[in-house]
């Protein structure tokens, strides 16, 4: 059975339809802007997550873990002092 000229204008058109849908749909997943918003959201996510994990480290239940952040507070001035004291020896040495 043949079909009609207008079954078929009426099947192209909804290809039509479909596939303008289809363009839309993909057009407005690789926008710029739209993978811009996502990737600052997933940075924002990622970011809270972290800073989460990090606060978790410092501070429990039971409050401020004042001996882990002393053990920081301590690392930190060790480096200093490490990079203070090599910056001066290349000073007396290439100078």
């Amino acid at each position: 059975m043949s079909k009609t000229p207008d079954q078929i204008r009426a099947e192209i058109k909804a290809a039509r339809d479909q596939l303008t849908d289809s363009v839309r749909g993909l057009s407005s997943e690789v926008h710029p802007s739209i993978i811009k918003q996502r990737t600052l959201q997933h940075v924002k996510e990622t970011a809270a997550e972290k800073a989460q994990t990090v606060k978790a480290v410092f501070v429990d239940d039971a409050g401020v873990r004042w001996d882990r952040i002393g053990t920081v507070v301590l690392l930190v001035a060790g480096v200093l002092v490490v990079n203070g004291t090599l910056r001066g020896l290349k000073r007396l040495i290439f100078h």
